[in-house]
């Protein structure tokens, strides 16, 4: 049986950037919106879904505010649906907290402007996360509506979209993509022939229920006529029938009730199969500065938000919504992605940069209030992660001479003392005055001068100490300057610092704590760091580096992981959306060089520097061959181990000086034929088989993305960034993770790919996706035979560091009493964001972990539960209550009546 009715939803998919750089495509959007509003006005029978993304038509009324009151009357009429996102996101180009607030962000948008559309419209996502279903419920969102990453499993064109926690949502799937209807009105005159060959064509899918046909594509416009043309199809009185709609008065006919689900097939957690669409996963290993910084801004936004939660005395609430505002929109699918053309990336890398900067600018804010409880021979420590911690903050030590400092001070470098050393003429002098701004002086604090003949020197410190009187400096100088008529005397002038020390402090911290510390209180440490020229060694974990420049671990309970950091560089004849293998005989993993000299060496914390060359191919010729001529690459690789921690931190650095090829570094699993891997990210944990699904015109790499951590076999990588990762056999060795440092290609797609069938997109060149002198960063560590619940939290501890600041007040006062009082997590339950929100104090807690573990978080005071959208849910016991395997729990509490906001 064929369905008796197709209905056709006209829209379009506005990529706000990608193939030009927004300001472009918003001239475009501008034009066909004025042009869609008129014709909505005079059709009342048309309708019209905005792509699912709010930001389109607030980049309209940027330029159009005249027409806000015409979208609104649409929007309330039914013809027009908005939002719910703020942006048409990568799931997994960001963290789980910026996902909540593009839908918080999206949905307050839509709800202005007269509604939100009730559907979670994902249409062109390189894939979707696991936890999806359980953010879209969280905001009383039943429906999503999809295409690519679907399993080949699925044949009917709904199933129940079950997340981690067993939330579930009605998913539509939009097979054959989000332009399915098009061919439907490709030729004139031809819809009684083309409309029943569609239902035709979609029974299988579809039986007797109506068929969903999407009516649009990427930067398109509305067919002025298509009212007309179905007025006139239905005029025949055929079948089968056509009704216009938006998506969500479509979907709106479909229950969503646990028994409805029911009756569908099921897909759990991530979908990221190639069965019946391209999922282009070079995404996530091309212009890996653009991931850096992303994670880099949401991790200072959400420190930010915690400090400004427990101790923030200004409203900060517009400087955090620009932010997240700017976060938000650069994770679009075709923005953080770095698949578009070079002015996109430069664009969207600016505007993450600038989320960051107000978070810092918050930050620096909260601090400096909190300094004043404290003296400046101490420091401030803040602890962001919800866990107590022992930790080490670097700090600037005054006065160090040749004393032995405290088991708890580990000295790491002088600074320079001179600071200015100059010789001036007399006339000259009156310089100096120009230099000084209040008692600054090169960035310290003057404490103190002295005249000498024909010379003068100043004292300065990081903190002020005695009076300061510019005014009688002033007099002084300008008698000097007067009894000198000639002005040709010379004065030898300068300007001494108190000798000083960059220096480590241990310092134990509580869970969102503040604790004072100093040179001469700094615990000593728990588990010391011992460091020879090449290891590194405390009681739980041994780091040896080997002649070719590997690291050999060795835990204390006797697991050993043989040659990790092991570096390997292929050539890529692909694009920014898929890697393009060659001859892998090509493939450099053996340095030309290696170096190992130490750096520090303990006891709060040891490092290593390895300094390894390669000689790189320069680049593929046209018969995408490597070259013969090379290249050197340089890389440093710093290895490092700290006082009380069983991880292995490392940081690996390197100006690019090659073409078309990928660099990866191995982590061995300790294990062999090993037939999974886990990542976290986006709230929840994913398990990974070793091969991906394919069937579509694209070969399945099994390379898969990770946010916070991997695991395989006795051994867990946890990153900083969205990061590539592949799970891989070596010859005659163990498996290995083999994690993408960078990837560097040089057009946007290409016509013809050795893994794909059809382009991505435009053949465009992108030069600056070489990475050609541009410099590589990135940071991970190495946990070894850990449980899962250990590694979580040891992800947590690394990617939170704790904030420092010098102590400023005249005296030690008590420190201020946070607005939250007890607030640290006791046990495997992640605490993911803390907040203020509407009056209250917002919590917001992840199990990544697949059993139930109780919330074991100490806070004093009554909570209660919330959806994400902030609706009360009961009152709940923050210590006891049981948060099932893979939920994301939320909890809110009044902010006292005399607390700002």
């Amino acid at each position: 049986m064929t369905s008796s009715q197709i209905v056709v939803v006209p829209h379009t998919h506005w990529d706000r950037e990608w193939y030009e750089p927004h300001d472009v495509f918003r001239l475009r959007l501008v034009h066909m919106l004025d042009r869609l509003l008129g014709m909505l006005e005079s059709e009342p029978e048309y309708r019209f879904t905005l792509d699912g993304q709010a930001a389109a038509i607030e980049d309209y009324l940027e330029m159009r505010p005249e027409n806000r009151d015409r979208v609104v009357a649409l929007v309330e009429r039914g013809q027009l649906s908005l939002g719910p996102f703020l942006i048409l996101l990568d799931e997994f180009g960001c963290d789980g907290e910026t996902i909540i607030r593009n839908l918080e962000l999206g949905r307050a948008a839509s709800t202005r402007l007269g509604g939100t559309m009730p559907v979670g419209y994902l249409p062109d996502m390189f894939g979707h996360a696991a936890q999806m279903p359980q953010i879209l419920s969280g905001f009383g969102i039943r429906h999503a509506a999809l295409w690519r990453g679907v399993p080949a499993a699925i044949e009917n064109h709904a199933f129940a979209w079950v997340a981690p926690n067993g939330d579930a949502v009605r998913c539509e799937y939009i097979f054959d993509g989000y332009g399915n209807g098009l061919d439907m009105f490709a030729l004139p005159g031809q819809l009684p022939e083309l409309a029943p060959d569609y239902a035709a064509r979609t029974a299988s899918w579809y039986g007797e229920e109506p068929v969903m046909a999407m009516l649009g594509t990427d930067h398109s416009a509305p067919p002025e006529d298509l009212v007309e043309v179905i007025r006139d199809y239905e005029s025949r009185g055929q079948e089968p029938q056509l009704v216009i709609a938006t998506l969500d008065a479509h979907l709106a006919r479909y229950a969503t009730d646990a028994q409805a689900l029911s009756t569908l097939p099921e897909v759990r957690g991530e979908m990221r199969s190639h069965a019946r669409g391209n999922l282009l996963p070079g995404v996530f290993s091309i212009r890996t500065d653009l991931k850096a910084e992303m994670a880099r801004s949401e991790r200072a936004l959400t420190i930010a938000e915690r400090l400004d939660l427990l101790y923030g005395r200004r409203d900060h609430r517009a400087f955090f919504d620009t932010a997240w505002y700017r976060i938000v929109e650069s994770t679009a699918h075709d923005s953080v992605t770095g698949c578009g053309v070079d002015a996109t990336a430069e664009q969207v890398g600016t505007r993450i940069h600038t989320a960051g900067h107000i978070a810092r600018g918050v930050i620096d804010d909260v601090l400096h209030e909190l300094s004043s409880s404290t003296t400046p021979d101490r420091h401030l420590v803040f602890n962001p992660s919800g866990f107590t911690r022992r930790t080490q903050v670097e700090v600037t030590l005054h006065g160090v001479g040749g004393s032995e400092p405290s088991s708890g001070v580990q000295l790491l470098a002088p600074l320079p003392t001179v600071l200015g050393d100059e010789q001036m003429r007399t006339d000259e002098l009156t310089r100096i005055l120009r230099r000084i701004h209040g008692r600054e002086l090169f960035g310290q604090q003057i404490n103190g001068y002295e005249w000498g003949e024909q010379s003068l020197r100043f004292r300065v410190a990081e903190s002020p100490t005695g009076v300061w009187d510019l005014a009688a400096f002033t007099a002084e100088l300008e008698e000097r300057v007067r009894a000198d008529a000639d002005g040709a005397d010379i004065w030898h002038v300068e300007t001494i610092a108190d000798p000083r020390h960059r220096a480590l402090l241990a310092a134990d911290v509580d869970g969102l704590g503040l604790s004072v510390v100093s040179e001469v209180t700094a615990p000593a440490p728990i588990d010391p760091v011992q460091v020879t020229a090449d290891s590194l060694r405390n009681g739980r974990l041994t780091a040896t580096v080997a002649p070719e420049g590997t690291v050999r671990l060795v835990t204390a309970t006797g697991t050993v992981i043989e040659g990790a950091l092991a570096l390997v560089d292929d050539g890529d004849c692909g694009d920014s959306y898929n890697y393009g293998p060659v001859d892998t005989a090509s493939a450099v993993a053996v340095p030309s060089s290696v170096q190992t000299s130490v750096l520090e060496e303990g006891p709060l914390r040891g490092r290593l520097l390895i300094r390894r060359v390669y000689e790189l191919p320069e680049r593929l010729g046209e018969d995408r061959r490597r070259s013969a001529s090379t290249v050197p690459l340089v890389t440093e690789t710093i290895v490092e181990l700290r006082d009380g921690e069983d991880f292995l931190r490392v940081s690996i650095d390197y100006v690019n000086t090659a073409s078309d090829h990928r660099l990866r570094i191995l982590v061995p699993t300790a294990g062999t034929d090993l037939d999974r891997s886990r990542s976290t990210g986006q709230y929840g944990t994913t398990v990974r088989g070793r091969e991906a699904e394919g069937g579509w015109g694209e070969f399945p790499l099994p390379t898969y993305p990770a946010y916070r951590s991997v695991s395989a076999g006795e051994v867990s990588v946890l990153v900083q960034k969205l990061t590539e990762y592949e799970l891989v056999s070596r010859d005659g060795a163990d498996d290995a993770l083999a994690l993408t440092l960078s990837r560097s290609v040089g057009m946007m797609s290409v016509n013809v790919h050795p893994l794909r069938d059809e382009p991505a997109g435009s053949e465009i060149p992108v030069p600056g996706a070489q990475y050609l002198g541009v410099a590589v960063h990135t940071e991970l560590a190495i946990v070894v035979g850990s449980d899962d619940a250990t590694v979580n939290r040891a992800a947590d501890l690394f990617r939170l560091d704790p904030l420092v600041v010098r102590g400023s007040g005249a005296s030690d006062r008590t420190l201020p009493v946070p607005a939250v009082q007890g607030a640290t997590a006791g046990g495997d339950v992640i605490l993911e964001s803390a907040r203020r929100v509407d009056g209250m104090a917002e919590l917001r807690f992840v199990n990544y972990l697949d059993e139930e573990r109780p919330l074991a978080f100490a806070a004093s005071g009554e909570w209660t539960r919330t959806d994400l959208a902030g609706s009360a849910e009961g009152i709940t016991d923050v210590v006891a209550t049981a948060v099932p395997g893979g939920q994301v729990l939320t909890i809110r509490q009044p902010l006292e009546s005399g607390a700002r906001r």
